[in-house]
């Protein structure tokens, strides 16, 4: 075969390759963060307790196999591939059911068009994967379905094929239903068939009807599928796209014309390649994916990344302000670099608490690194038991588990991790611990594990408040002067409070701190502060460098002078200590807060 022959066999498995090829690299790239979020929001278990749990409700085996599928995003390569498999088969299998009823190979490329609303309706991170499982298996009872000849074995396939099909894989089967009805109509167009084949689509409501009454789901609820979506309650009109979509294109396209210009082909591939790429990019939010990867580099501790980033895409919403802050001190820049970022007072360092799955994850990371075990486990626990849909996340369990044996609480420890043992990606993490546990000697021995012992808060007759962070820091840092985290963020938690009095107050505590200089945020205060009863700075008691006094003299005349010259909204003044004390929050930083938006 030349080549022209072999184009013209096997063009329209190539363009799927290609497609196929492009979801891949779609989640293995810039959406590898996407892969580790869906991941930590689920525990796959090697159980069979776990699989029957997941078949006794409808759609359960298609959970099942979500999940088992889900665990590989552990390895984003593995889930990246994974992700392009069954978007790739959805594509395949809804054009061989296109070909099976009728449709001419010229219309090929819109056969994309299903795939493509289904990718970009992944862009909602509450998508769950056994929405798309459940799909492909409507498609291949379709598939099933056009190859049976007689009528008889279509009734008996659709008697069983239905309520089995539902209970296994949901609501996704009313596709399945639903296409049944239209490919007899269309085949013959009369009342009479109309109103035998409606019998099919009553039936199927008939069967989620019945299940209404053997689970504690509503019937309304049973009819969208429950568990689709990270919320049981909420079903997007975009899935309901989708699914008319998968149910009626390969239908339509039956309907289209047959055309010997083959350069239709061309054209048609490049219009849906071009709506496919404008819809995912409209379907893909930003700032959630931005938050989505920043979660993502604490998990894997790419604090540079994280910084790096900030530096380009300024974090504004508080958690991604805590995220670049918690960054900032793990390699060391916090005290130096505060004011390099945007800022948002307290909340920069600690965001309120509120019980969702996400906002509390990196404070509860904070607390962590600060030997604030005790506050990092409630708020582990806390976005766990927010998982909407009622799954556990392997990586807070872990967590969880570090707190346990950080304080001693080895019985707890053991059940988790007997638990999480039966996780493929968490085993041997899990067994190392096992066996660590009652060995006091191992557990001290271990470089994070000793260090946040010896930084835990000793005496335990105290309230925490989350409303009083600076006394918790306080009454962390004195129960261990080595803590040069609890320090800083101590100190620079009266910073963005804008409390210069206590500031004044903790600073000298930086001497039970290991610094071979004074930190440059805190070198502008000091400066700032002496010059507003020392008219030479000469006199100045501290050890700061020249450039560091001579920009906050700048600064300060600047200000002076003319509280609104737009030189002092620029480098270097944007970055001195006092821009944030005296215009941070007002004026064009206001209208930027205002615009704000918070994703948690």
């Amino acid at each position: 075969m030349n080549v022209k022959q072999v184009l013209h066999a096997y063009w329209k498995v190539g363009l799927s390759f290609l497609f196929g090829l492009a979801v891949a690299l779609f989640w293995a790239l810039p959406y590898v963060s996407a892969l580790s979020f869906q991941e930590q929001y689920q525990l796959f278990l090697w159980t069979p307790a776990y699989f029957l749990q997941r078949l006794s409700v409808p759609g359960g085996l298609a959970d099942y196999v979500a999940e088992f599928l889900t665990q590989f995003y552990y390895v984003p390569v593995v889930g990246a591939i994974i992700l392009g498999l069954l978007l790739f088969a959805l594509q395949r299998v809804g054009w061989r059911v296109a070909s099976q009823c009728g449709a001419k190979w010229l219309w090929y490329p819109l056969s994309f068009v299903p795939a493509f609303a289904l990718w970009a309706y992944m862009g909602d991170q509450n998508v769950m994967l056994s929405f798309v499982v459940s799909l492909l298996v409507a498609e291949l009872l379709m598939w099933a379905y056009l190859y049976i000849d007689r009528r008889r074995g279509k009734c008996v396939f659709l008697a069983l094929s239905i309520p089995l099909g539902y209970w296994l894989f949901g609501a996704n089967i009313l596709c399945f239903s639903v296409f049944v009805v239209a490919y007899e109509v269309l085949r013959n167009r009369e009342l009479k068939t109309f109103l035998q084949n409606v019998v099919v689509l009553f039936y199927a409501l008939f069967v989620i009807y019945g299940c209404s009454w053997c689970v504690a789901y509503s019937f309304g609820r049973l009819l969208l599928g429950i568990n689709y979506y990270r919320f049981p309650v909420y079903s997007p009109i975009m899935q309901l796209l989708v699914m008319t979509l998968v149910a009626f294109v390969p239908l339509l396209l039956t309907l289209l014309p047959a055309f010997k210009k083959s350069f239709l082909v061309v054209v048609e591939t490049a219009v849906v390649a071009l709506a496919g790429s404008l819809l995912l990019k409209m379907s893909y939010d930003a700032q959630t994916y931005e938050l989505i990867d920043n979660d993502f580099w604490v998990r894997t501790q790419q604090w540079n990344k994280i910084v790096s980033h900030a530096e380009k895409h300024p974090a504004t919403t508080p958690m991604g302000v805590s995220i670049v802050n918690l960054a900032l001190s793990q390699q060391g820049q916090l005290a130096d670099r505060l004011f390099d970022f945007y800022q948002n007072g307290g909340e920069g360092l600690f965001p309120t608490y509120s019980r969702d799955m996400t906002s509390p994850i990196p404070t509860a990371e904070t607390f962590y690194r600060l030997g604030m075990v005790n506050e990092a486990l409630r708020y582990c626990f806390e976005a766990q038991e927010a998982i909407p849909n009622f799954r556990k996340s392997g990586r807070l369990t872990q967590r969880i588990i570090d707190c346990e044996i950080i304080n001693g609480h080895y019985g707890v420890a053991r059940k988790l991790l007997h638990l999480i043992k039966n996780a493929l990606f968490y085993r041997s993490w899990a067994e190392s611990r096992l066996a660590m546990l009652g060995n006091e000697h191992a557990v001290n021995a271990d470089p994070v594990y000793g260090r946040l012992r010896q930084y835990r808060q000793k005496k335990h007759d105290f309230l925490f408040s989350d409303q009083e962070m600076d006394q918790m820091l306080g009454l962390l840092f004195a129960s261990n002067k080595k803590n040069k985290m609890a320090y800083e963020y101590l100190v620079c938690y009266e910073l963005l409070q804008r409390d210069l009095s206590r500031f004044m107050e903790y600073y000298p505590l930086g001497r039970y701190v290991d610094y071979d200089h004074i930190p440059r945020s805190f070198q502008e205060i000091l400066v700032g502060t002496w010059l507003k009863t020392h008219a030479d700075p000469r006199t100045i008691p501290y050890s700061v460098d020249q450039s560091v006094v001579n920009n906050t003299i700048d600064f300060l005349r600047t200000y002076s002078a003319n509280a609104k010259d737009p030189a002092l909204s620029q480098p270097p003044y944007v970055n001195n200590a006092w821009y944030y004390m005296l215009l941070s929050g007002t004026g064009t930083e206001r209208k930027g807060k205002e615009k704000m938006k918070t994703i948690y």
